[in-house]
């Protein structure tokens, strides 16, 4: 499968404002201005196209990441703008994000501030699956687990969900999920049966870090670095799927002099804010 570059984002200057269509979701598009999110159909689209220009394609969107600097709050669309495929499982692809760009929201962003961020996107451990609505096969959770309707602790980017909601946007159609970890698919032939032989490791998004900053368990029962490692194989419409988890010791404690442990002040919530 060749993922083609369905997303487009149309920009306005003055006043500041974001258009998002995509081919995967033709029956709207998404309007960013003057803080908040209106659902357009196309004929709202065809009316207001003109004044926009397009400035940038993509593969998916990410969401919404803020940035808060004093007092001042900036906002930007995060979109995949390059990934590479890494193998097929069933009609659905795996890819991993290589490059990312960020549409200012806000009249005077600041792309200097999500510089970082953008790096570590593009770092080549976060993958997606395509199509990720609806699929068979989801590279967030297990073959144990395919199917059910779960909150994933593996979804990275679910903080950057928040924002449209609260404008009652569609998540699921709009948004790409995507995983931090390792992911090879190898297809292999025994006979006339060809194979899909998957290893996937997910890192729990909830408390990852350094050894010396993440340890031990917090009040919500998050250990350190939580990795579910699964090794599975896809024959036909069969999967034999084997899982491992690591982490570290479910234990509340800390080391004095070093600042290891928790944070018993603040806690621990989920990458880039809560849901």
């Amino acid at each position: 499968m060749v993922l083609k570059k369905s997303v487009r984002v149309w920009q306005k200057y003055r006043p500041r404002s974001v258009m998002l269509e995509s081919k995967d979701v033709p029956e709207e598009a998404l309007l960013f201005e003057s803080e908040a999110i209106a659902i357009l159909s196309p004929v709202e689209v065809d009316i207001i196209r003109r004044e926009f220009a397009e400035t940038i394609s993509a593969y998916g969107c990410l969401g919404v990441l803020k940035v808060i600097v004093g007092e001042e709050t900036f906002q930007y669309l995060v979109l995949c703008t390059g990934c590479q495929s890494v193998g097929k499982v069933w009609d659905t692809e795996v890819f991993r994000v290589t490059q990312t760009t960020f549409a200012p929201l806000c009249q005077r962003g600041n792309l200097e501030l999500v510089q970082e961020v953008g790096k570590l996107l593009a770092c080549g451990k976060f993958y997606f699956s395509y199509p990720s609505n609806g699929a068979a096969f989801d590279i967030l959770v297990s073959a144990q687990q395919q199917g059910k309707d779960l909150q994933t602790q593996f979804c990275w980017n679910r903080g950057l969900y928040a924002y449209m909601k609260q404008f009652g946007v569609d998540c699921s159609k709009w948004l790409f999920r995507i995983m931090c970890g390792n992911v090879d698919i190898q297809t292999v032939y025994s006979g006339e049966k060809q194979a899909k032989l998957c290893l996937i490791s997910r890192l729990n998004c909830e408390r990852a870090g350094t050894r010396y900053n993440v340890r031990g368990v917090n009040d919500e029962g998050h250990v350190g670095n939580f990795v579910e490692t699964e090794q599975a194989i896809y024959v036909d419409s069969s999967v034999s799927s084997f899982v491992q988890i690591r982490g570290s010791v479910p234990l509340f404690w800390e080391q004095p002099g070093l600042q290891v442990g928790p944070d018993w002040g603040s806690g621990w919530g989920p990458v880039w804010g809560p849901d």
